[in-house]
């Protein structure tokens, strides 16, 4: 339903005694200039501010000329917003420019007069200072309420060196801010400009009016809080230094934004409202009476929706770290937060209740947000939106509850401590019968067992639940997990071992909010523990891991390798500096990796898919990792002039078939000319300094940080092995290749693909393979030592158990040989260089060499899937006495078998089948 769309300025005028009286004073511009296109004027009236900020004028002559100009901007936006020239948004964008207009040019002239006392030296601007106002709240946003104030933050940076006495510079940008808030605020008579509220800066009680930047990012590092988090999220420099002010920005940004997503956030950000409802005795949604802004129903709450999914995502997704209300809403609904329908009803009524506010506040320049207790003053905002007053009331209603409706399900309050059918109470040393019959209800075959142990969580008894907080939080989960528990069937074991669960996790208050929060959670950590226990393990040592999963991109993209990357690559791409890169590249792996995994596990993606997703994931780190220690090593030593890099990847990562636990194959090649040093102040020979490099990406790879491990690395397939040099120049690897390899090693090149290199590099080192594996091989010598060598497999490395089907006779090492050997010996009839052992399996049965192709790539698929389950699941994965009846479920509902114990009933044939296969492939290798 429309508004404000036919309301004239008789009305208007007749309705505000405070736009009555302003345009008395100001009939003749307006009449002049007011009435048509109202940016026109406005323009006009920006241009007016710029140019007395740039003059030689005094405070007083500033402050007379900013008085006046308010006074025509609110008569201007009153009047375009009621008769429809302008939108609410638009009016409030209006007046949030004359405040920036206004705080520019009253620093101008405090900066000159400053200057003039010899406080700063001479050739100081507002540009140069190195002072930044910033705005936060509605100004921060460009959506000032017509009868607002201004809510600023003014910080220095003492590298500008703008202050004559640098022990000095905290008192005169203190006093600059001191005045310019005195220029804006004060009154003459009924006028003034804006009300000014510098209270939103660190700690306002003991702290100056300007803080240095150093001092500001102390405070927000150690003591910040997550009101103060989402103060920031609009803030932006809005006057003074801007580029001290974007730098800081981006000082604060991990601040602001986490790393991994917050779901404790939400719990502060509702603590806030209640206290916001208590201090302002906020009752039921009405409408006589009812606050617009800090009612149920009202503008907050929207603010409210809004920033808390900001502030839980907008670490991991940059396009949420936007300023005004309505654009996050519709950036929330376009990654797939919240839904199309509820960011165009949120965003309608946030601009329905902006008008509301708006009308209150025209009609007497009052800072209220409190409709009229009376049906008369109802009936006047009414008018003023062009609305019946009944229309007006309905409309306000549904609002109201709309809004209660979405803030509802993001904030769930007073959550019962019961279930359905019966009460849940853990206090108390005795158990609570009707507690003991509700749990024996819900299937707990010892009810009292299951009472104590969950009476010992709410004691303390695990450091995840010492702290209040994690109680308090694990307190509202525990029905819906109860619920959760009781669903698996046997819940006196799930809940065994959720007990065990807890009692190895560190720290509980992150994950029991995010529990709490989302159900499809609650339900697959439940599955985790009884059939996949590595991904518990890591669920317990970083409970971020998990955050992927709530992120609505996983959904759209989980089947998508480019979507991982395109992740992690954006992930790394936000880090501050070296550590920052190896820190985040650790996040983002752990993260990412337990995502693929979910997907696997669920049966969501396919072995070969996950495969695929666990080996883009990590190019993308490899790369990135690279990127930064080449940066460091460069920092240093500089660059080999004219010098190139690659890495080539062999096994698992060449073929993308990678798993949860593979370590990275691959060698640092390179181009230089080795009469030529590196250009920095320690000069490094081209052998040392590529060395360098390699160590280097190796530590950043596999070094334990406070973030873990990221990836083992395994440098053995690098020409002469452990016993040449880290790092390959291409002109050595062609040599090894065509003089020193043993067959072993042409069988890993057989499938080697090149991951990262520098422009043109790559195709350089496609050719050097290329010309490897095209020299003649003798069949007879390729056959004999592929056999040789599988049997010293089979000798030295036998298959642990019956399900180790990498190493088992007939296993997937059998149908790698196959493949690897047939691209030696007939590498051109296959026609698929480098490519995955499926692929060459399949190609073999279309050419005819491997009658059988098409089953082995099929087998092989099956293999892959078992493979990638076990090692996605499970800690021990060859010890399968520890394996529980759920993941034995697991594998065989992964492998479309309808139990186990037929799945290795199926396996053992396939495993003939593949011997089968590999004796007759063998016979026909040996004459080609």
């Amino acid at each position: 339903m429309p508004f404000g769309m036919a309301v004239s300025l008789d009305t208007l005028l007749g309705a505000s005694p405070y736009l009555h009286d302003l345009y008395s004073r100001h009939r003749e511009w307006y009449d002049a200039v007011g009435r048509g296109d109202p940016n026109t004027p406005l323009a006009a009236i920006l241009a007016q501010i710029r140019d007395r900020g740039e003059a030689s004028v005094s405070e007083a002559e500033l402050g007379a000329d900013l008085r006046l100009f308010k006074q025509q901007v609110a008569l201007l936006a009153a009047a375009a917003e009621v008769d429809g020239r302008w939108t609410t948004a638009e009016a409030c964008t209006a007046l949030s420019d004359l405040a920036d207009a206004a705080l520019e040019a009253g620093l101008a002239v405090l900066i000159r007069k400053a200057v003039d006392k010899g406080d700063l030296v001479p050739s100081t601007t507002p540009v140069n200072s190195g002072l930044a106002i910033f705005a936060l709240g509605k100004l921060g946003g460009r959506e000032l309420n017509y009868s607002s104030d201004i809510d600023i933050v003014a910080f220095f940076d003492r590298a500008a060196d703008a202050a004559v006495d640098p022990d000095e510079a905290t008192r005169v940008f203190s006093r600059i801010v001191q005045w310019l808030a005195a220029l804006l605020q004060d009154r003459v008579g009924a006028d003034y400009v804006f009300r000014t509220d510098l209270r939103l800066r660190p700690d306002p009680g003991s702290t100056p009016m300007a803080l240095s930047t150093d001092a500001a990012l102390a405070y927000y590092e150690s003591r910040g809080q997550n009101w103060e988090r989402a103060a920031w999220i609009k803030a932006r420099p809005c006057a003074g230094d801007r580029r001290v002010g974007n730098a800081f920005l981006d000082e604060l940004a991990p601040y602001i934004w986490r790393k991994h997503l917050d779901f404790a956030t939400i719990a502060d950000i509702q603590a806030m409202k209640r206290q916001i409802n208590i201090a302002r005795n906020v009752g039921a949604a009405r409408v006589e009476g009812h606050n617009v802004k800090l009612g149920r129903g009202g503008i907050r709450e929207i603010e409210f929706f809004a920033q808390t999914q900001q502030l839980i995502a907008g670490g991991r997704d940059r396009s949420l770290r936007v300023r005004p209300t309505s654009e996050a809403l519709a950036v929330l609904a376009t990654t797939g937060w919240i839904a199309d329908a509820a960011a165009h009803e949120l965003t309608e009524g946030y601009w329905f209740l902006r008008a509301v506010e708006n009308r209150l506040q025209m009609l007497r320049d009052e800072q209220t947000h409190s409709l009229p207790e009376t049906e008369e003053g109802i009936d006047t905002i009414a008018r003023l939106l062009d609305e019946t007053p009944d229309a007006f009331r309905d409309r306000y209603r549904q609002t109201l509850a709309l809004v209660e409706r979405y803030y509802g399900e993001l904030f769930v309050e007073g959550q019962t401590l019961g279930v359905s059918g019966g009460d849940l109470v853990f206090t108390g040393s005795d158990d609570d019968p009707g507690t003991l019959e509700t749990l024996s209800r819900m299937g707990f075959g010892d009810p009292a067992a299951a009472s104590a142990t969950i009476r010992k969580w709410h004691y303390g008894g695990y450091r995840a639940t010492r702290a209040a907080a994690a109680r308090a939080h694990l307190t509202e989960l525990l029905p819906a997990l109860l619920t959760t528990i009781a669903a698996t069937g046997n819940a006196d074991l799930a809940l065994q071992r959720f007990d065990n669960f807890l009692g190895r996790l560190p720290v509980g208050l992150q994950l029991f909010a995010l529990l709490r929060s989302q159900e499809q959670l609650r339900t697959l950590l439940v599955q985790l523990l009884a059939a996949a226990p590595r991904m518990a393990e890591a669920v317990i040592h970083r409970a971020h891991v998990m955050d992927a999963l709530i992120d609505p991109a996983f959904l759209r993209s989980i089947d998508r390798p480019a979507a991982v990357a395109a992740r992690a690559a954006a992930f790394l791409g936000e880090a501050r500096d070296h550590q920052d890169v190896i820190d985040r590249a650790r996040i983002i792996g752990q993260e990412q990796q337990f995502l693929i995994a979910t997907g696997l596990l669920s049966g969501t993606l396919s072995g070969r898919q996950a495969g695929e997703q666990f080996t883009a994931l990590a190019e993308t780190l490899l790369s990135g990792l690279l990127a930064a220690v080449r940066r460091e090593l460069e920092r240093r030593h500089g660059a080999i002039p004219g010098a190139r890099i690659g890495l080539l990847a062999f096994g698992k990562m060449a073929s993308r078939e990678m798993t949860a636990s593979s370590d990275l194959d691959f060698i640092l090649m390179y181009d230089a000319d080795d009469a030529t040093e590196s250009d920095g102040e320690r000069k490094l020979a081209p052998s040392q300094y590529f060395a360098r490099l390699t160590q280097r990406l190796v530590a950043a790879l596999s070094a334990p940080t406070s973030e873990g491990v990221l990836y083992e690395a395994d440098m053995r397939l690098r020409p002469s092995g452990k016993a040449g040099p880290l790092a390959a120049s291409l002109k050595a690897f062609r040599v090894y290749h065509a003089e020193s390899a043993w067959t072993w090693e042409h069988l890993a090149l057989s499938r080697a693909r090149v991951v990262n290199a520098d422009p043109g590099f790559a195709a350089d080192i496609d050719t050097a393979v290329a010309e490897a594996l095209e020299r003649p091989h003798q069949p007879a010598k390729v056959v004999g030592d592929v056999a040789t060598m599988r049997t010293l497999l089979l000798k030295e490395r036998p298959p642990r158990h019956a399900l180790d089907l990498k190493l088992v006779d007939g296993g997937l090492v059998d149908l790698e040989f196959i493949a690897q050997s047939a691209q030696l010996l007939a590498r051109q009839r296959i026609g698929r260089p480098q490519a995955p052992t499926a692929e060459v399996l399949a190609r073999l049965g279309e050419v005819g060499l491997v009658p059988e192709g098409a089953r082995l790539a099929a087998i092989h698929a099956i293999y892959s899937t078992i493979i990638e389950a076990m090692s996605a699941a499970l800690l021990e994965p060859f010890r399968d006495e520890t394996w529980t009846p759920a993941f034995r479920d697991l594998l065989a509902q992964l492998s479309n078998a309808p139990s186990f114990d037929r799945l290795v009933e199926d396996l053992a044939e396939m495993e003939g089948e593949v011997k089968a296969a590999a004796a007759r492939w063998y016979a026909t290798a040996s004459a080609l």
